[in-house]
């Protein structure tokens, strides 16, 4: 039996390096333990990505088949537990085949199934929720009615329409997200088409790939979800938080600057990330000219080159690219998939129309400086696409 602890001080290279271990393990053990946290001392940008990545890709390579909480589960402190945004999606994933443990060593999955049920009813009926963020989650092994986020997803498909969505967030981020800051929710009447058509197109993009194999299969488990989160930060604070990153030269450009510091040195923006546990892009890709891996990470942001299926009538195959373009001048986006992660600042690299016979015209940077040289032993699971989209300076 492997044993993973997960911190309540998690951080970016802690998670890899977890992620690492694991994924070079050559033992006989087919059992993996997950002992989760009360709480996360600092959520960062990405950083829920990086954690649902994690325990996605352990499950898929060694099952987990025990969760472990190093703490009483009283009804207040499981309150606070369902504060924290990880819970849900990662109790939703492991529902049918893990064993929930507490610190009595008993099973204490009837008392998670009461908090479970009532935060996919605060999900599905967007009510608030604890914090500066709000997570949607869609959980394909549970039954439609238990499963589903109605404003997303129905038994007949992906919600197509648009208007409904981007109002419903709209309401999420006024009434959820951005409680605390006035200037902030008035700027959102000036952006709310554009962050509401980024998770419209991300929330489509992940029910087309997410859901099955390269055969149409579907997957089980399988949990896709969108979350929107606010960070409000010194500036100073942020480039020590993220030094020897991509973001730490976007938070330095002078542009940027001009556009988002305000008077007491702070940045606001917005993380909004969508993930999924499905096998990824580029084996979901119907790979038939032969590309490289690359290539189809670049085809994936092309216009007109994700498949549109099922109910889908609009705006076939924009996803990706006009998401970009919804970016450009202003937002970051970094994409986790397969062996891959990369990264695009659209301040510093700026949107233009590509044709799909020059992908190489396409800029698109790999987040680990490795110039895209995969190792097979850091493949994960899933799919995770983390948008900054920063708000300008209420000064």
């Amino acid at each position: 039996m492997i044993e993973i602890k997960i911190p309540k001080s998690v951080t970016h290279s802690k998670i890899k390096s977890l992620q690492k271990s694991v994924l070079s393990y050559t033992g006989d053990s087919k059992e993996i333990t997950i002992i989760l946290p009360s709480s996360i001392s600092k959520y960062k940008f990405s950083l829920l990505a990086d954690l649902l990545q994690l325990i996605i890709t352990i499950n898929n390579k060694v099952q987990i088949t025990k969760v472990v909480f190093e703490f009483e589960l009283t009804k207040s402190n499981l309150e606070s537990l369902y504060g924290q945004e990880f819970i849900y999606p990662i109790v939703s994933l492991l529902w049918n085949t893990a064993r929930f443990i507490g610190l009595d060593k008993k099973n204490v999955k009837s008392e998670l199934r009461e908090f479970q049920n009532d935060y996919f009813k605060k999900m599905n009926s967007l009510s608030r929720l604890k914090g500066s963020k709000f997570i949607l989650t869609n959980t394909d092994h549970f039954s439609d009615s238990k499963g589903l986020i109605k404003l997303l997803e129905n038994p007949n498909g992906f919600n197509d329409n648009e208007t409904q969505i981007i109002d419903s967030i709209r309401n999420v981020l006024l009434n959820n997200v951005l409680t605390f800051n006035k200037n902030n929710s008035e700027e959102i009447e000036n952006i709310i088409e554009d962050i509401g058509a980024i998770v419209y197109e991300l929330a489509k993009n992940t029910y087309e790939w997410g859901r099955t194999d390269s055969f149409s299969v579907p997957i089980s488990p399988s949990i896709r979800g969108v979350y929107l989160k606010f960070y409000n930060n010194k500036r100073e604070k942020i480039i020590e938080n993220y030094s020897n990153t991509p973001l730490a030269e976007y938070f330095n450009q002078e542009t940027l600057i001009s556009r988002s510091l305000n008077n007491q040195g702070n940045i606001y923006y917005l993380e909004i990330m969508v993930f999924d546990s499905g096998i990824g892009f580029i084996e979901k890709f119907n790979n038939q000219e032969n590309l490289t891996d690359l290539e189809i990470l670049k085809r994936c942001l092309v216009k007109n080159q994700t498949s549109a299926t099922s109910n889908l009538k609009s705006k076939k195959g924009l996803g990706l690219d006009r998401i970009l373009n919804i970016l450009n001048k202003t937002g970051f986006i970094k994409i986790s998939t397969d062996k891959y992660c990369a990264y695009r600042n659209l301040v510093k690299d700026e949107y233009t129309p590509i044709d799909i016979n020059r992908l190489d015209d396409l800029k698109l940077e790999d987040w680990n400086r490795n110039n895209f040289i995969p190792k097979e032993s850091e493949k994960i699971s899933g799919s995770y696409l983390s948008i900054l989209y920063p708000f300008k300076s209420s000064n």
